[in-house]
């Protein structure tokens, strides 16, 4: 039904944003990873959205990027998982980095991602793997680079206590902002700046 709205954001609150569009507030729920990057009040902001409708209430989410979006949408087909819960995975990942995570059957980082127990793990990957695959297979989701410079700066942020998925999601939102960072250095402090 929705697209985008892209309007003046007028607060940002612990899950949601007010986006104000020709005088109408918009309340949308964001993750936490937008809610850090929407942080001054009366900057333009466009978000991709989904509107949930049930029977107490109508429900807009939105997203900095389609995306995050579409696995929004996709992790509401697997059995247990919800509007809110697949707001709370994304809001721990991005939606290509889950992707990678599923598509390579890694359980253990999976399980390190809140809300995520052993046993959803398995079925997002039992349920999802095929998906998944067709869409890196398609070119709709790119892996993230396994380059050593890439691995080397994930094992260093490891070192200084991120978890396996904050590393890997801190190393591809650096190299996709910087993509002058070649060098494990440049992009451990790229991701440090981001914490």
């Amino acid at each position: 039904m929705y697209e985008y709205i892209e309007g003046t954001l007028q607060t940002v609150l612990p899950e949601a944003a007010i986006v104000d569009v020709g005088g109408i507030g918009y309340r949308l729920l964001i993750t936490k990873t937008d809610g850090c990057r929407l942080v001054q009040r009366g900057q333009k902001v466009k978000l991709f959205v989904e509107l949930i409708i049930r029977e107490d209430a109508h429900t807009l989410f939105g997203f900095s990027s389609a995306e995050d979006r579409e696995f929004f949408r996709l992790l509401q087909q697997v059995s247990g998982i919800g509007p809110k819960l697949a707001l709370n995975i994304l809001s721990h990942t991005t939606g290509s980095a889950l992707a990678e995570t599923i598509f390579r059957k890694d359980i253990r980082a999976l399980v390190e991602v809140p809300g995520i127990g052993k046993k959803l793990a398995e079925r997002l990957i039992v349920e999802l793997h095929e998906r998944i695959a067709e869409l890196v297979a398609g070119g709709t989701v790119v892996a993230t680079p396994r380059t050593s410079v890439a691995t080397e700066a994930i094992r260093a942020l490891e070192t200084l206590g991120f978890s396996t998925v904050e590393a890997r999601n801190a190393v591809a939102t650096a190299q996709q902002e910087n993509p002058n960072s070649k060098t494990v250095e440049a992009l451990v402090q790229e991701a440090l700046k981001k914490r």
